[in-house]
């Protein structure tokens, strides 16, 4: 245990209204099917090219294919676009579940801009 765990003892944890939570929960929900089917795609398709053309280590890119360009992707278009979709509404739905998690706590815009003015580098905006 961290000695600065004290701080954590008087943090508030807010209550978001039912109508808020219902839609975390369903935020959350879809956003963890997008994880696993994107897990899926990306499983399959390095499975497939590792028994179909012996890839197996495939570089950087193919690691991340759906962020291929079109002409890079023509090969398995069928299955890099809908994973990129995919990515695409998962950012939303953080987005969309950042924005409820402040309204529950009240976070005025000021506030809101001063968390994001601090967060780590590898966090994103969206």
């Amino acid at each position: 245990m961290s000695p600065v765990g004290v701080l954590m003892e008087n943090l508030p944890i807010a209550l978001p209204a039912d109508e808020a939570r219902a839609e975390a929960e369903g935020a959350m929900g879809r956003l963890v099917e997008i994880t696993r089917s994107g897990q899926e795609a990306r499983r399959d398709l390095l499975n497939w090219l590792r028994v179909e053309f012996g890839v197996e280590k495939p570089g950087q890119k193919l690691e991340d294919f759906a962020a291929l360009d079109t002409d890079a992707r023509s090969g398995y278009a069928e299955v890099a676009i809908p994973v990129r979709e995919s990515r695409e509404e998962a950012a939303r739905l953080e987005n969309r579940l950042s924005e409820l998690v402040n309204r529950a706590y009240g976070l005025t815009p000021g506030e809101v801009e001063l968390l994001w003015s601090t967060a780590p580098p590898r966090m994103s905006r969206g």
